[in-house]
């Protein structure tokens, strides 16, 4: 009887192992592909340049922090993606069926119209230098609007004056948490953002270097019934050290060029946010459900930071919600303000802006390429290796629009800040497009401050 029974159990735990091999075989064969994975964490030793990389599958790793996948894309209806380029498709209809009209009349003067359809049509939606020319009428008349709505002194903490100098109705404000814990929030009279900061390893190390799906966070702007105007990841990087913040002949650069032998750039210290803003406009019956006025928009911004925060526990990434004091101090680094702060807290030119006394020159990043993952990780290497003080990169993703993002760099003099741009261009691979500087200075700003922006 105890034979039999003892054989019984032997054949269960048999079977149980069995099962056991069938799921995980099961579960890895499902497993989507891990390629290239963007690490963050350089302040602890790890080079932000053109490293080896290593692959995280099968005993190997990759030195880098961002999964590859298709382009990313918010998660709205296929019928609204489609429709984006349904005014140039109507445009060119008209146009060659004017033109057409006009050159069957079989006459010189009608051909001559034909001919200049044609080329008001070509002048109307083929980019120059980067821009078409509505796009660059646009630019030249909003350039002129900003200086007239620009605020001086506007009523907001010393660290938030530069911004508030362009975003007047800029307010930091809190919520309450499941805990009845305080989560701050950014407000610009339009909309609200709420902001997560990965967390570091240890208090020595500035950014903690696991895996950031951007096609999962591409996924975010589309929640059950609430539709996000903007995810948005913003990176602030230091070089260090760096050239544009130390002498020539400093101990310092020499002592890290005889470490490195010259082979590959200083490490860099980095700090990534994850912002989700939130447009009322977009979901007015989901913000409607969940209370009225502004308790029906806090609510939905919180459920938007704990799906969030839910995502990326489950890749393995921490992060943390800020204190309405945390996202001051966020928005004033992010910003790049002194602690000294000039006379003059900002003035913008056309192509550069000066906050405190810094130069700073954005550009607005057209195209991360067909792998948005892979041309986000060749911006930071550029940033990072470019002779300036600091760089801010965002990548951002709206509904029914491509990945798009900006980056910012912020130098001592001009003469720096040509040569970081220079130096930015020049490491860029060419799928990685980058806009033209001229009237982007204000709105490139905007979209390298973690508030879910793209430049407008």
């Amino acid at each position: 009887m105890n034979e039999a029974i003892m054989r019984r159990d032997v054949n269960a735990c048999a079977l149980r192992r069995s099962l056991r091999v069938a799921m995980c075989a099961s579960r890895w064969s499902c497993r989507p592909s891990l390629d290239r994975i963007w690490d963050q964490s350089a302040a602890s030793g790890r080079q932000c340049a053109s490293e080896p990389l290593k692959l995280r599958r099968k005993g190997l790793r990759r030195d880098t922090m961002l999964k590859s996948g298709p382009v990313a894309k918010a998660q709205l209806p296929l019928r609204a993606r489609s429709t984006r380029y349904l005014p140039l498709v109507v445009f060119w209809q008209v146009i060659i069926l004017a033109a057409g009209v006009a050159f069957a009349m079989q006459d010189v003067l009608f051909a001559v119209l034909g001919a200049l359809i044609l080329l008001a049509g070509l002048l109307l939606t083929v980019p120059v230098n980067g821009r078409t020319m509505p796009r660059t009428l646009g630019n030249r008349r909003a350039y002129r609007l900003r200086q007239r709505e620009f605020v001086e002194f506007p009523d907001q903490p010393q660290d938030l004056v530069p911004l508030g100098q362009w975003l007047p109705r800029l307010e930091v404000t809190k919520i309450k948490d499941a805990h009845d814990g305080e989560i701050g929030i950014v407000a610009d009279g339009r909309s609200w953002t709420g902001i997560l900061e990965l967390q570091s390893d240890l208090q020595l190390f500035s950014d903690r270097g696991n895996l950031l799906n951007l096609d999962e966070l591409a996924q975010l702007t589309r929640q059950d019934d609430v539709t996000f105007a903007g995810i948005q990841v913003i990176t602030f990087t230091v070089g260090a050290p760096t050239r544009a913040m130390l002498p020539a002949g400093s101990p310092a650069i020499n002592s890290y060029q005889e470490i490195l032998d010259g082979a590959l750039p200083p490490p860099a210290v980095r700090r990534t946010w994850l912002a989700l803003r939130l447009d009322p406009r977009l979901c007015l019956e989901a913000v409607g459900r969940r209370g009225t006025g502004q308790v029906g928009v806090y609510a939905t911004l919180r459920f938007g930071l704990h799906r969030a925060q839910a995502m990326l526990k489950r890749q393995g990434v921490s992060t943390s919600t800020l204190s309405p004091q945390e996202i001051v101090d966020v928005l004033g680094q992010a910003t790049g303000v002194s602690p000294e702060p000039a006379q003059q807290r900002t003035v913008e030119n056309w192509e550069n802006l000066i906050v405190d006394s810094l130069v700073h020159e954005s550009r607005a990043v057209q195209s991360f390429g067909r792998n948005t993952s892979d041309g986000y990780q060749r911006l930071l290497e550029a940033v990072c290796a470019a002779p300036v003080m600091m760089a801010i990169t965002s990548y951002t993703v709206s509904p029914g629009e491509p990945a798009r993002g900006a980056v910012r760099l912020v130098s001592n003099d001009l003469e720096q800040a040509g040569q970081g741009d220079e130096a930015v261009q020049l490491l860029l691979p060419p799928w990685v497009r980058l806009g033209p500087r001229g009237g982007t200075q204000v709105p490139g700003l905007l979209a390298t401050v973690p508030l879910g922006r793209q430049v407008d």
